[in-house]
């Protein structure tokens, strides 16, 4: 076992490996080579499975091989928010009964040598390797964890016709997130980061014969293109401060006591700004939000996949594995909790009327990862990273029973269901177990994640934040984190009782039948991790999820505020119980007026970018399009060539003439060239120097 751990840990590399080696089997051999044959759409999916299972085993060894290295007494050099649990003994040994230390493991390899560029007196080196420390090895676990349950899921959901394409894109798609979470440098990560992106293309748009599914994939890639744009001039700007993009030396060079470089165009809270505008497009925060509800067009696995651990995850892994920078830029975090903490609010006010049931939870996403966000801001980050692990596991089972609901129901309006729990008892079960967490309800693992972040809210509304962060600020962040906890509830009661309970109100609803046995196992593995992640996480992360300022913390201002919020969750489910049990033939939040009009509508920011797309960028480019063709084009390109050709034309008729008409055309040329020549001396300043150097040289 020893030698199995040390492996994992030290050709961790094997883990993106093994599914790059699926994807090449399942595009050469069986998509190129196997041509359509029946016994190649039935291999597809298993050399996936297998590949990731090998993976996942060895994610979990490379884990625990540094739980096992810090046990032994080896130094844990990864900084303290990093750690699985306090250092219990001296040089990281564990005391009895102590929680253990990770130890990391860094490989680091010269990629691309560079010269050295003007005024520098070094060479620069891209790099290229593998970092496995807490935060990676947890999210290798996580990512393969979650991905190989949705590649199972999918054998039933996806028809065999389409096996060898969708199980490609899945390969790549999670070479792609792993290659992102073992990446050793900023630079590696921007590559793979924007793997992701092209493969979420793909698979959004996996339908591509419907409009609906073409028009989410392209909206969801142009989107997410803004905010890479600003994580690009981050990596560039990172680049020419500090010449090396790894993250341990960026680490060790940013500091809050360091003085940025003189080399860095840009201050450190400009670039922290960016990097978090990259983490926006990839995390759908506001207003960046808008392409994810619409990636709801993909298959459902494909939604659970990108909406649970991969795609979603990918920005606040990126804020998270860069805290060291927004600590040196403090100034940061203020944008990054406001606008985490509005997300949150923002997006769980949406889903409270929505009528599509992946809708409701891909509104839910949006919330959910404004929360993390929130807890990064608050100079949280393990909390944020704590919720991240505990939502892939309840997120990807909403997801997953919603797609058994739709695959028996043949229907996404909540609205035209009713009546399944009888028919779909194991679905309905595992349904209600993901969104009994996701209401934050005890002993289920988000009651005990978003717990930690809320604590993190308190915080700072005692004044206990970061140091940027005022009270009154802080206060602001807890009440609208708390009123999301009463929304969340509310909505998740309301898709539940629409869904599950009453009478059927459509044919789809009344011959619906319970999920095949391959999406109920993954489903039931899902609920059983929602059950008990909560219990086996929080132990080892007590100190992880426990920031510093967390210790002035009264431990009766932590018991009210964890009633409160679960006082807040029960009342939101009750009541949303209690107003669609009997599926009300109007929807009784229409009482609400023109804020319902603003729910239904997404509050016009979708409307909005409609508008300035519309009415603003294709106006200015039909515009800039006319200048083109007519300045640029007509006058300066076309103008040009027709002035050179009438030019020579009569140059041609002058040169060709009698002796004195060439003289003449000889004596034209020069004074046009003298006259070019003292004007641009004029312009330039040197013909007035030049003739002061003359009067000089007279009067000598």
């Amino acid at each position: 076992m020893t030698i199995f751990l040390t492996f994992a840990q030290q050709q961790s590399w094997l883990i993106v490996a093994l599914p790059v080696a699926a994807f090449l089997f399942i595009g050469f051999v069986i998509i190129i080579a196997g041509r359509g044959q029946e016994l190649a759409k039935r291999l597809a999916p298993w050399v996936l499975i297998v590949c990731l299972a090998a993976a996942l085993a060895l994610a979990l060894g490379a884990l625990a091989g540094g739980l096992a290295r810090g046990a032994g007494g080896e130094v844990s050099h990864a900084p303290e928010w990093f750690q699985l649990a306090p250092a219990a003994g001296e040089h990281g040994a564990a005391a009895p009964g102590a929680a253990l230390r990770f130890v990391p493991t860094e490989r680091i390899a010269d990629w691309l040598p560079l010269p050295a560029s003007m005024g520098e007196s070094f060479a620069r080196t891209l790099k290229i390797g593998t970092l496995l420390d807490p935060l990676s090895a947890v999210m290798l676990v996580v990512v393969l964890l979650v991905s190989l349950l949705v590649q199972i899921y999918s054998l039933s959901y996806i028809k065999r016709d389409e096996h060898p394409r969708f199980y490609l894109y899945m390969a790549l798609f999670t070479t792609a997130m792993l290659g992102l979470v073992i990446a050793s440098s900023l630079l590696q990560l921007f590559i793979f980061w924007e793997l992701v992106g092209v493969c979420s293309y793909l698979l959004i748009g996996f339908w591509y014969p419907k409009p609906e599914a073409a028009k989410a994939a392209i909206k969801a890639f142009v989107v997410t293109r803004f905010g890479d744009l600003g994580l690009l001039f981050a990596v560039i700007f990172l680049w020419m401060g500090y010449g090396d993009l790894t993250f341990s030396h960026l680490a060790a060079q940013i500091g809050p006591a360091m003085a940025a470089p003189a080399a860095l165009p840009v201050s450190l809270t400009v670039v922290a700004i960016l990097l978090f505008i990259g983490a926006c497009g990839k995390s759908a925060q506001f207003p960046l939000h808008i392409w994810l509800p619409d990636a709801m067009e993909g298959p459902t696995s494909v939604s659970a996949l990108i909406h649970a651990a991969t795609m979603v995850a990918a920005g606040i892994y990126l804020v998270a594995r860069m805290f060291f920078l927004f600590e040196a830029a403090p100034m940061a975090l203020i944008v990054v909790a406001t606008v985490g903490a509005f997300t949150a609010l923002f997006a769980a006010s949406i889903g409270l009327a929505q009528t599509d049931m992946k809708k409701v939870m891909a509104y839910s996403t949006v919330s959910q990862l404004g929360y993390m966000m929130m807890g990064l801001g608050l100079a949280a980050p393990a909390a944020a990273f704590f919720h991240l692990t505990t939502h892939a596991f309840f997120k990807a089972l909403l997801f997953l029973t919603a797609g058994a609901v739709i695959h028996a129901a043949h229907t996404q309006n909540i609205w035209e269901m009713g009546g399944l729990f009888k028919k779909m008892k194991v679905t309905a079960i595992t349904c209600l177990i993901g969104g009994l967490a996701l209401a934050g309800i005890f002993p289920l693992a988000g009651f005990f994640s978003k717990d930690k972040l809320l604590e993190s809210a308190l915080a700072a509304a005692m004044g206990l934040g970061p140091e940027t962060i005022s009270a009154g600020l802080g206060g602001l962040i807890l009440l609208m984190a708390l009123a999301t906890v009463l929304m969340t509830a509310f909505y998740t009661a309301r898709m539940w009782t629409l869904v599950f309970l009453g009478e059927p109100r459509s044919d789809g609803a009344k011959h619906a039948h319970e999920a095949p046995r391959s999406m109920q196992l993954s489903l039931l593995v899902l609920a059983a991790l929602t059950l008990v992640a909560g219990f086996l996480l929080v132990p080892r992360l007590t100190a992880l999820i426990a920031p510093a300022h967390h210790a002035a913390l009264a431990p009766w201002m932590i018991w009210t505020l964890t009633g409160g919020a679960s006082l807040l969750a029960v009342v939101g489910i009750l009541w949303g119980y209690a107003a669609y049990r009997r599926a009300p033939a109007t929807e009784p939040l229409a009482k609400l007026g023109w804020a319902y009009t603003g729910l239904v509508k997404l509050w016009w920011v979708d409307a909005f970018f409609t508008w300035l797309a519309h009415r603003v960028v294709l106006v200015l480019g039909r515009r800039a399009r006319t200048f083109d063709k007519g300045v640029v084009d007509g006058l300066f390109v076309d103008g040009t060539a027709w002035l050179t050709g009438r030019l020579g034309v009569v140059m041609r008729r002058v040169s060709a003439g009698p002796l004195p008409g060439q003289l003449q055309y000889a004596a034209l040329v020069i004074f046009l060239l003298a006259a070019l020549v003292i004007l641009g001396m004029s312009l330039t300043g040197l013909l007035p120097l030049l003739v002061k150097t003359a009067q000089i040289g007279g009067m000598r």
